[in-house]
């Protein structure tokens, strides 16, 4: 019997044969983990680039959108409203029509609101919960408003998250005035060391938030709390009124 036919030579060779395929699996196999990692990290890397750009392109919108909306306010003020006012005058001077004097002051007082929508006044100095009753007062005319604040520990919000705030608020309260047909709304201010919630609710007819496609407010009041890194929910139920919840960390 020859030396390679000899049961021993034939299991060694056995042996190296399944060393090597062993070795040259798992040599494979990590191969393909790296190509695998690889492609993963290019991903993962172009993920945060597009996030990171759709992040910049968020705040540039915003940021040119609250920079057009001043400059509108102080337009409104600084020409409408000043003549308005130069014209009241000249016809209270003159003692004209009372109606129309009274029709100049109410354009007055709609000019002066319409500019402080747009670019609340002195916002730097105003605190988040004033600013909010000041937003609330003109709708109180509409709907009846019940409010709560839960200041555990007052913050020092920067101006354009005071503004963003409000915005978000202003949207949620035309939606529910223009279509939910409420006759009440509860507002909740929670602040704390950590974080702020704020919650909106209705008495209104709700809808069904699986079926009905979001309108343009909506998508603005994602818009912005997504700019400000916050949570945003929707609960309705039909019949029975619509939940808005918000949450922002500190």
């Amino acid at each position: 019997m020859e030396a390679w036919q000899k049961p021993e030579t034939i299991i060694l060779w056995i042996i190296i044969v399944g060393i090597f395929l062993v070795v040259l699996l798992t040599a494979i196999i990590f191969l393909v983990r790296a190509i695998f990692k690889k492609i993963l990290k290019a991903k993962e890397k172009e993920a945060k680039t597009q996030l990171a750009y759709q992040q910049n392109l968020l705040e540039t919108t915003i940021k040119t959108q609250e920079i057009e909306r001043h400059r509108i306010a102080a337009d409104i003020h600084d020409g409408l409203i000043g003549k308005l006012t130069a014209i009241k005058m000249e016809q209270e001077i003159k003692q004209q029509d009372q109606k129309t004097i009274d029709a100049l002051h109410e354009s007055i007082n709609i000019a002066r609101r319409i500019s402080h929508d747009l670019s609340p006044p002195l916002i730097e100095f105003t605190k988040l919960p004033e600013l909010i009753k000041e937003l609330l007062y003109p709708w109180e005319q509409h709907i009846i408003i019940n409010t709560m604040y839960d200041i555990r520990e007052e913050t020092n919000d920067t101006d354009d998250f005071k503004v963003q705030i409000t915005r978000i608020i202003q949207e949620i309260i035309t939606n529910i005035v223009k279509h939910a047909n409420a006759t009440q709304m509860h507002l909740h201010l929670k602040q704390t060391k950590n974080y702020m919630a704020l919650s909106i609710c209705d008495n209104g007819k709700g809808y069904d938030t699986t079926k009905k496609s979001k309108g343009l407010g909506t998508k603005n009041i994602e818009t912005r709390v997504q700019y400000l890194k916050g949570n945003y929910k929707v609960k309705s139920t039909l019949g029975k009124g619509t939940f808005n919840i918000l949450l922002f960390k500190n």
